[in-house]
């Protein structure tokens, strides 16, 4: 079973290793190098952990904005990618936006195959630069998606 809960200040060990597990690759890939030094986590604000089985599996941020929701972080830990969790934490932070009547925005690395994973979830690109995509999915009222509560 998929669940979320607030961060704690406890969880922060978690969630710098949970970055640096999902972004690594990426971040090499785009500017060489990883440093770990700048990731350090000091805000656990409108962050969640994403839990499967009472397990710690991964994180969700999602900022409210006056005309957007933004989606800051969506992380599964990689030896729990590829299960439908990430999926379902997404249409449930899509059915928030579609319940607000607003879009929701993200942006992802472009060396992130994750960009994929969005465009499959209904999302658009509306801009680019040499290091970003960046995303939006319109709310569409007519067309909510029936998401299970987590």
């Amino acid at each position: 079973m998929i669940s979320k809960r607030p961060a704690i200040e406890t969880d922060k060990p978690f969630l710098v290793w949970l970055e640096e597990a999902c972004m690594r690759e990426y971040a090499v890939a785009l500017w060489g190098s990883w440093s770990p030094h700048l990731n350090a986590r000091n805000s656990i604000d409108d962050c969640q952990i994403i839990a499967n089985d009472g397990h710690d599996v991964g994180c969700v941020t999602v900022e409210k904005h006056s005309d957007h929701l933004w989606l800051d972080e969506l992380f599964i830990e990689p030896a729990f990618q590829r299960r439908g969790i990430g999926s379902k934490i997404l249409w449930s932070v899509i059915a928030d936006a579609e319940g607000l009547e607003t879009p929701l925005r993200l942006s992802v690395l472009t060396t992130n195959p994750a960009l994929d994973f969005y465009l499959r979830h209904g999302f658009r690109i509306h801009q680019e630069t040499a290091e970003r995509q960046y995303l939006v999915r319109q709310c569409d009222p007519a067309a909510i998606r029936v998401v299970t509560q987590l």
